[in-house]
């Protein structure tokens, strides 16, 4: 009789379960990986709106806007576009781009309100940041303005003169995944 080659069902049983025990293993630090990714992508949309406010300041005088001219939602087509990456605010015809919410893969306010300028987030004391304000110096991030929240949202708290009614001040704070129940999207 020939010599039969090939695998017993043991040894097939075998190697199946050593792949789904790496398999465990691993894929859970995945996941935290493309959190942290995308954690670190809105970093760097905050980072955008930052060069985006500190332009429109070089260009009106070192005054940052007021949320009655750019919106307390920042309307993606309005006056602060233009000085994002893309735009030029002398030419109507040049709007820049608003960042992409890693979360919903869509530009911010293309189709959720996700980025806040002023509105509910506004410093009562000149020098508060994000930490004071929020009355929790352990949490860096500012209070929720509702019950709705977006996965990935930014919101730029401001401080306003009380005599020129000038934004002399501003922070922004961003949001990961939102991981409450009622506000699991996306």
């Amino acid at each position: 009789m020939g010599e039969k080659k090939g695998f017993t069902l043991i040894e097939m049983l075998l190697v199946i379960l050593i792949i789904g025990i790496l398999i465990n293993i691993f894929l859970p630090h995945f996941s935290l990986f493309q959190e942290r990714a995308k954690r670190t992508q809105i970093k760097n949309n905050m980072q955008v709106l930052q060069k985006a406010l500190m332009a429109w300041a070089a260009d009106h005088s070192g005054e940052f806007p007021l949320p009655d001219i750019v919106g307390e939602v920042l309307d993606p087509e309005g006056p602060l576009a233009y000085y994002f990456p893309g735009g030029n605010p002398a030419n109507e015809d040049n709007i820049g781009n608003f960042p992409i919410n890693p979360y919903t893969g869509l530009r911010y306010n293309s189709e959720y309100e996700d980025l806040f300028y002023g509105g509910n987030y506004v410093f009562e004391n000149y020098g508060d940041n994000a930490k004071t304000w929020a009355g929790d110096t352990t949490c860096p991030y500012l209070k929720w303005a509702s019950d709705e929240a977006i996965s990935g949202q930014i919101a730029v708290g401001v401080y306003f003169d009380t005599i020129t009614y000038a934004v002399i001040q501003y922070g922004i704070a961003g949001w990961g995944r939102c991981f409450l129940d009622s506000l699991n999207y996306p």
